[in-house]
């Protein structure tokens, strides 16, 4: 719940052209530039659709790389001053959570990573069987040291549609 809450709201402030000033966090943006972290504003398509009288924000998918093989690991995600602004609540955690390889030491987007996100020690099959969400103290204590997403790039597809688009994906991800 905590993370639909948290994607929802960064859809919101990104609907609303709100923006968040961040010092640069290591990772280059799609034009190889350093990056700030946040992701929130590209997360979106524009123009906002209108569904049922009321906007509806359109998320898009998204492919990072990792300085380590933590495909199988939790993601947090960290502020610049080191502490969690993102982890995933247990019943958030499944099979369809874990990244996609998509090649090229690309991987599809499917826990709501972000630029700022760093891994645990905690397994996608561990984490889930947990009854409770950890404490922010023991989840800062399983991540691990020096793990890190090292680059993120927002994709020309909706989230919704990007298991659909693979071969688009990973073309697009090839041509970079």
């Amino acid at each position: 719940m905590k993370k639909i809450m948290i994607t929802f709201m960064a859809a919101v402030c990104a609907a609303a052209g709100m923006s968040c000033s961040h010092k640069n966090s290591g990772v280059t943006d799609n034009a190889g530039n350093p990056g700030n972290g946040s992701q929130a504003p590209e997360a979106v398509e524009a123009p906002v659709r209108i569904v049922g009288g009321k906007p509806a924000v359109v998320l898009k998918a998204s492919a990072f790389r990792m300085n380590g093989d933590y495909s199988d690991k939790v993601a947090v995600t960290v502020g610049n001053d080191g502490e969690l602004i993102y982890y995933p609540a247990p019943t958030d955690i499944t099979e369809n959570s874990k990244p996609l390889d998509l090649g090229g030491g690309w991987w599809l987007n499917r826990q709501g990573l972000s630029g700022n996100s760093v891994f645990t020690r905690y397994t996608f099959e561990e984490y889930s069987k947990l009854s409770i969400v950890p404490s922010r103290e023991k989840l800062k204590e399983m991540i691990i040291p020096g793990s890190k997403v090292t680059a993120f790039e927002i994709l020309p597809v909706a989230a919704s549609k990007a298991m659909d688009e693979l071969d688009a994906i990973k073309q697009y991800l090839h041509d970079k």
